[in-house]
């Protein structure tokens, strides 16, 4: 079962103390309501200024940042990709895949409050990390396989004892809560973010990436303006075959440069026949490959 809880912001295997999904009973520990949630399901829930619990969800928070809010929420700042991640992230490693992420620097008050939340709310709000966008929502999967998903998307509830937010009397479903918040566009674009982690599962959580595999993952997921340079300014594209019109494209559309880095590193990484050497690299790599597999007499 893969979830993504609202502080954790991460598909990754794990099952919360006290959560069961056949549990029918609307029993639970702060936290997590042992129930699953269809996009038909309803649900009540509203926040807004006039409520005693205003951004008290938005601080002691370790979210990770995904591709898509990185770029985001750079960009609504008038930031480079350097600026933003020194200034509001902290790079981690993740205990089980071994992989790099970011996560967003709190303040060091005493409630580690977020550094875009005022009394008057979020400062960002309209390019604010899909976890928040999320809440009070959770969303999870259940795949048959490593690679390729099976079945429907679920979704929990996640229920803080501070929110008075439950108490309101507008209802949703779920599925008009996703469109209503904007999670739609940032789960596409985060696509190949999310493929690339469960193909390193795939591969076992004891095999791990060279430090230089990390870096290279790194740069492509969260680091747009250095994956440029990479392609552009470094020996790539005397490498890899890729045409005309997608150089272009990916010069200016940081969209598109994500999603080809992605496609990328699914090539380099794990064989993936996404991006494609030059035929003349690619035979010369394979003689380097026998040459260094033959015996010598």
């Amino acid at each position: 079962m893969v979830i993504i809880p609202r502080t954790f912001f991460l598909k990754r295997i794990f099952t919360p103390k006290g959560f069961s999904m056949t549990n029918s009973k609307d029993e639970y520990q702060d936290g997590i309501e042992p129930r699953k949630y269809t996009l038909d399901d309803k649900f009540k829930f509203a926040c807004n200024k006039g409520m005693a619990c205003y951004t008290h969800c938005c601080s002691d928070l370790n979210i990770i940042l995904t591709p898509y809010d990185i770029i985001r929420m750079k960009n609504r700042l008038g930031l480079t990709s350097d600026q933003f991640l020194g200034m509001y992230t902290k790079p981690e490693i993740l205990a089980r895949t071994k992989l790099p992420v970011v996560t967003l620097k709190m303040f060091e008050d005493d409630k580690k409050s977020c550094p875009f939340v005022t009394p008057e709310g979020c400062i960002i709000y309209e390019d604010r990390p899909v976890s928040c966008r999320y809440y009070p929502l959770g969303v999870a999967s259940f795949r048959e396989q490593e690679i390729e998903p099976t079945g429907e998307d679920f979704y929990f509830m996640v229920r803080e004892s501070h929110c008075l937010g439950f108490e309101a009397d507008k209802e949703w479903t779920v599925s008009e809560w996703r469109k209503d918040q904007g999670v739609e566009e940032y789960d596409e674009v985060n696509k190949g973010w999310m493929e690339l982690m469960l193909r390193k599962k795939s591969f076992g959580f004891q095999a791990e990436l060279s430090e230089e595999s990390r870096r290279m993952f790194y740069m492509v997921n969260f680091h747009v303006d250095r994956l440029r340079r990479f392609i552009f300014e470094s020996s790539f594209l005397e490498k890899y075959d890729v045409e005309n019109e997608l150089l272009e494209k990916i010069k200016t559309d940081e969209i598109a440069l994500l999603q080809f880095g992605s496609d990328w590193l699914q090539s380099a990484l794990f064989g993936a026949d996404r991006v494609k050497l030059k035929e003349e690299v690619a035979e010369e790599w394979k003689q380097r490959a026998q040459q260094e597999v033959t015996p010598r007499g």
